[in-house]
């Protein structure tokens, strides 16, 4: 059995859609130090913080030679929803499309699986750090997927205090 045939059909086809839209693209690095100071400036902008104020630190960890697959672990679920607070990133793959698909699933509440919210987590990310064509790759391969016809077009929602400053 293949890794993709064991997945659910959701998860599957935002493998899918990645592998379409986004693989290849983006940031390569070769040492794991790379990663995390890219995770760190990333979690200490002003444009994270206004969406995800409550995420507060990252650990990037290299899984050993022989893994095939990144994943993450919440550390806490002290944060809005019981969405983690801190994360810890083990990857197999040292690219962006990796590490921002891993991240998002620490900034999304817990069982929101590979579905519409993290999705939509997902796109913000690679919008703001990949830039609009593979942001816009990844929403049109989405939406060519069944069951992200309901994801919105990743435009992230304007924080309450920004909202309130208009």
């Amino acid at each position: 059995m293949t890794r993709t045939t064991a997945l659910g059909s959701r998860q599957a086809a935002l493998y899918a859609a990645e592998a379409e839209a986004i693989d290849g693209l983006g940031v390569r690095w070769s040492r794991g130090a790379d990663v995390q100071a890219y995770v760190d400036g990333l979690l200490e902008s002003a444009w994270f913080f206004e969406r995800w104020p409550h995420f507060l630190c990252c650990t990037v960890e290299r899984r050993g030679s022989g893994a095939r697959w990144s994943t993450c672990h919440a550390l806490d679920d002290s944060g809005p929803g019981g969405s983690a607070t801190e994360g810890v990133l083990l990857l197999a793959s040292l690219t962006q499309p990796v590490v921002l698909h891993e991240l998002a699933h620490l900034l999304v509440p817990p069982g929101a699986g590979h579905g519409p919210a993290y999705a939509e987590t997902l796109l913000t990310l690679v919008r703001h750090e990949m830039g609009f064509p593979a942001f816009a790759a990844l929403y049109a391969a989405l939406r060519r997927h069944e069951g992200f016809g309901e994801i919105r077009e990743g435009v992230p929602p304007v924080p309450d205090t920004m909202a309130r400053a208009n």
